[in-house]
């Protein structure tokens, strides 16, 4: 029986860690928050520092494979577990995907198609970059953003200015590297999900549309509305990327379809596919694929790491299905309590509803998602946004009147 670690107790751990056990895998968690969902589903579950050594050389030593759930675990904290035992995605995959310029870096480098771009370090450059790209344009900082941290829209001089220093104090006054991008007119957001197993062998999920709120993923629809050609793209661009990363386990990998701005504009260019970023781990669009897909990402993620075969994933029937994002703003202001889930009996177009056992709701932070189905995109989404809505008004109970769902 293989015992297969996980870097990060959070709700991908989790969900993981039910296709491994399906597997007859067992599974060790380490995460140094007390407070991780991990801690209260799953047995093994090691809460100590990121910078602990001793602590992680003998968790890694007692795992047959290493993976993690999130791409901003320490470089050193993988690299102590990977001097005891194999670590997937490796090393490489991780310093690419964990840092804005040098993932960009690697898709010119390899002819992967890109929003224009440049990686600069000081203000003058960041200024002299925007004159080259042009008014709007995107900055972000090289580490540690996501779900729309660390990254700001610029529509001027001035607000360049304000962004840097805005930048500048979320880590702390330090001057970091910066990626400035191009400013895209979109047509659509996607996904697509990879799986590779140490053989090369690879296998590409259907393509997933998002649609963001607040920079924060909203809701994801499979099929994508984009044009077969679009889809067939992407799958096989994501592929692509994957190989040359040399990943084994998942790699996802967010595109835009869009038109440039700016002095990198063609008039009357059709909408292209860019590759946006990469993440190599389970995804949020791709929680779709639990109730969509003939194989779902965590279950292609464990077959990877317990050695079992990966065949093709499929959509099931012909019916759209919908993601949708439940965020602490759903709970309301008073940040406890249960949701109340008694809304979902007068919605059966939902088919689950999954919570991920985070004590402390707030707004913006993901506490659980949800998926409806209907004949079509509209009536997927109209489910999906009448059933949110349901659960905002119903808010939260007194602690301990509906359970969450497991």
């Amino acid at each position: 029986m293989k015992r297969i670690g996980i870097l990060g107790g959070g709700q991908l751990s989790l969900m993981l860690a039910e296709s491994l056990h399906a597997l007859g895998a067992r599974v060790a968690v380490y995460d140094p928050d007390p407070a991780a969902p991990a801690r209260e589903r799953l047995p093994h579950v090691t809460t100590r520092p990121w910078t602990d050594g001793s602590a992680l050389s003998a968790f890694a030593a007692g795992c047959d494979v290493v993976t993690y759930e999130l791409e901003h675990v320490p470089v050193r904290t993988v690299d102590t577990c990977a001097a005891r035992t194999a670590v997937w995605p490796g090393m490489d995959v991780l310093r690419t995907t964990q840092d804005r310029a040098a993932e960009k870096r690697f898709l010119a480098d390899n002819g992967v198609p890109h929003v224009p771009y440049r990686a600069v370090d000081s203000p003058h450059e960041v200024e002299r970059a925007a004159v080259e790209l042009g008014y709007p344009c995107v900055l972000k900082s090289a580490r540690g953003g996501y779900d729309g941290k660390g990254q700001t829209l610029v529509t001027s001089p001035a607000a360049l200015r304000h962004a840097l220093a805005h930048l500048a104090d979320e880590r702390g006054g330090d001057a970091p590297e910066w990626v400035l991008e191009a400013f895209i007119t979109l047509e659509a957001e996607l996904s697509c999900i990879v799986a590779r197993d140490p053989d090369g062998h690879a296998v590409a999920f259907p393509v997933f549309e998002n649609m963001h709120r607040d920079h924060i993923l909203d809701t994801t629809l499979l099929p994508a509305r984009v044009p077969a050609a679009v889809a067939a793209q992407a799958r096989a661009l994501a592929l692509d990327v994957a190989a040359r990363l040399g990943v084994i386990g998942l790699l996802t990998v967010e595109f835009f379809l869009g038109t440039l701005e700016g002095p990198a504009r063609h008039p009357g260019e059709p909408p292209r596919l860019y590759v946006n970023e990469l993440a190599p781990r389970p995804h949020n669009s791709g929680h779709v694929t639990r109730n969509a897909c003939t194989l779902n990402q965590f279950d292609a993620l464990a077959r990877v790491l317990v050695g079992a075969p990966l065949v093709e994933p499929r959509v099931l029937g012909s019916q759209t299905f919908c993601m949708g994002n439940l965020l602490g703003d759903v709970w309301g202001t008073t940040g406890a309590g249960t949701l109340d889930l008694r809304p979902w009996r007068d919605h059966p177009a939902v088919i689950d509803v999954f919570l991920y056992g985070k004590r402390v709701p707030h707004p913006r932070r993901k506490m659980g998602h949800f998926v409806s189905v209907g004949a079509d995109a509209a009536e997927a989404l109209g489910a999906t946004h009448a059933f949110r809505t349901a659960l905002a008004h119903g808010r939260a109970t007194a602690p301990g009147t509906v359970k969450p769902a497991a």
